[in-house]
């Protein structure tokens, strides 16, 4: 998956100015920009959340179609498939990325998970609506972000990590109606929250539900029941799946053969990644590297 410095490298050097630091970037975008999304060979390792100023944004996020117009927000999580099909020429937007080196350094991390992972696997809820007070609160927020990114001042980072805090708080304070609706013990959410953080930190080494389980303190079967409820998945295809995203990622991003690959993935032989792929994504990995 792409960091955020390598995302940059693709949105081009006169956005730089964007970035702070390669975790943390802000930036208004025009019609043009948005399309850009689509010459990504595959997912961001970040969240992004993209509030509609004017217009509309058509895309495909996974299997679902999506319209967003003027005072809706589009969010991201790390793995999330996304394809931008149409966008309206008067279309603008605020976008604030997070890298995750950023995202699991902050307070705010435990929230960043209600706000994102958890709407999104209940309810398929990655499009929120907000009230006009709201998105004009949520819209100062990320204009002094951008802001801050560009002020060359002392003590930025811890700023900007405090600005991300508030934006992330505000946010989850904004969707608390949807948690109601959640039948999610707190013991339950924590638990899959720091699965999801092990996960993204250690999926490429740790391909077994042992590892997490016992990084939890916790039974095999109980973390299966926790990330079956809250993701309607087991945890084994949460791990499978976060391996052929980078997989994909490495195939057609990098010049790494099948071997090295293989090896960067920790499997235990070149045969047993090429059938995990196909298994996973339906073809063979030198396929996607040729098309």
């Amino acid at each position: 998956m792409y960091d955020l410095e390598q995302l940059y490298g693709i949105v081009g050097p006169n956005n730089r100015h964007e970035l702070w630091n390669g975790k943390i970037a802000c930036s208004f975008n025009n019609a043009d920009r948005a399309l850009l999304t689509n010459n990504m060979n595959q997912s961001f390792n970040g969240y992004t959340f993209t509030l509609i100023t004017q217009g509309e944004l058509h895309l495909m996020s996974g299997m679902q179609k999506m319209t967003l117009r003027n005072g809706e927000m589009y969010v991201y999580y790390p793995g999330s498939a996304v394809t931008v099909t149409a966008v309206s020429p008067d279309y603008t937007s605020i976008c604030l990325l997070i890298d995750t080196s950023m995202a699991h350094d902050t307070q705010a991390f435990r929230n960043l998970i209600r706000a994102t992972v958890i709407p999104i696997s209940q309810f398929g809820k990655s499009k929120i609506s907000f009230s006009d007070a709201d998105e004009a609160r949520l819209l100062k927020i990320m204009e002094l972000i951008y802001e801050y990114i560009h002020q060359p001042i002392s003590l930025k980072n811890g700023i900007l990590e405090m600005l991300f805090t508030i934006f992330i708080n505000d946010l989850v304070s904004i969707q608390a109606f949807e948690k109601a609706r959640l039948d999610i013990s707190r013991r339950t959410e924590d638990i899959f929250i720091s699965f999801y953080q092990l996960l993204q930190e250690n999926f490429i080494t740790q391909h077994g539900i042992a590892f997490y389980a016992d990084r939890l303190s916790i039974t095999e079967n109980y973390l299966s029941r926790v990330v079956k409820k809250i993701t309607g998945r087991t945890v084994v295809s949460c791990i499978d799946e976060m391996l052929a995203i980078e997989a994909s990622y490495l195939l057609k991003s990098t010049s790494l053969t099948v071997s090295q690959i293989s090896d960067r993935l920790n499997f235990s032989s070149s045969a047993a990644f090429c059938k995990f792929y196909k298994r996973l994504r339906g073809v063979p990995p030198l396929s996607v590297r040729a098309e």
